[in-house]
């Protein structure tokens, strides 16, 4: 959510008068354009399964226990049920400095905020959680940025994932109070941007309280705005290729750009296993490597034991 409206002014016209950071088409995701419609939702909550037909309306429930998405049903050539996340690990890398000097930035988890001005490294690591655990209560919020939001146009962070995601996966974000956007470029496997590709910019423009996300949640935070609840969209990760000149090819993570000061959790979701898409190779060494590095070590222990022993 974006409490400032001259910040979100000033945003706005950066996302116009500023160039995209990889001459991209920018694609908005709003409910019924560029979207994948959702139809159900299976929730974890309170050691039972919950499933939700409808979206809500307003907040249904706000604490700070667990409630975590199982699986997404949504409409796509038929229905898709989407019950695989993408849980193999991620890394923040490449964050914006400035959120390093800038308060109301951060993650918050049941109750525990992770402060971007108390420490990048940490806020990091609390960011990294956040995109491979599925529970609405963890999530990366902007609230009243002060002295100044960051410079609008620049990337926020990027998100790399050790295992890719395919075009047949999805990405499913949830913004609290659904009313406001923030944009999210694909990245190759060497960290940089398929240029040519779509920028995705879910939530469009911004609007109305859950107007512009797809599927009121009725879940909020008791100790974040406990009258705002976090609404989801769905979109396919082929949008990024869609109607351009590039070829697709796996995403390796996204580069995130929160102009519009969302309130977010993004995620990898699929029908189908993520155990047999690519590896990252910057995450993860070769195996000819790997089993070089692991030789060293295993003929450093072997002559330090041989020296011990003479």
């Amino acid at each position: 959510m974006k409490l400032t409206y001259f910040s979100k002014t000033v945003a706005s016209l950066g996302l116009f008068l500023g160039a995209p950071f990889c001459s991209a088409a920018t694609v908005n995701v709003t409910p019924g354009v560029n979207n994948v419609a959702i139809t159900q939702v299976v929730y974890y909550f309170e050691g039972a399964e919950v499933t939700q037909t409808e979206e809500a309306v307003g907040v249904l429930v706000a604490g700070n226990d667990e409630v975590s998405i199982r699986s997404v049903s949504v409409i796509n050539g038929g229905i898709v049920n989407l019950e695989y996340i993408n849980t193999e690990g991620a890394t923040i890398l490449n964050t914006n400095p400035e959120l390093g000097s800038i308060n109301g930035i951060g993650v918050y988890d049941h109750g525990t905020t992770i402060d971007s001005s108390a420490g990048i490294t940490a806020f990091n690591d609390a960011v990294a959680v956040t995109t491979t655990d599925s529970d609405l209560r963890n999530y990366v919020y902007y609230d009243l940025l002060n002295p100044a939001p960051p410079t609008p146009s620049e990337p926020d962070f990027d998100i790399v994932y050790t295992r890719a995601m395919n075009t047949d996966d999805y990405i499913l974000v949830s913004e609290r109070y659904g009313n406001t956007y923030f944009e999210v470029t694909p990245l190759k496997a060497d960290g940089t941007p398929y240029v040519g590709a779509n920028v995705l910019r879910f939530g469009g423009a911004g609007g109305d309280p859950y107007a512009v996300y797809d599927w009121n949640t009725g879940v909020a935070a008791a100790g974040n705005h406990p009258d705002q609840a976090h609404a989801l969209s769905v979109a396919s990760v082929s949008k990024f290729f869609e109607g351009t000149d590039v070829t697709p090819g796996p995403v390796y993570g996204f580069r995130i750009d929160n102009d519009g000061e969302a309130d977010t959790k993004i995620l990898v979701i699929s029908d189908n296993p993520f155990s047999d898409n690519p590896l990252n190779p910057s995450l993860v060494p070769e195996p000819s490597s790997f089993f070089l590095s692991l030789g060293s070590v295993l003929f450093f222990l072997t002559r330090r034991n041989r020296k011990s022993a003479e």
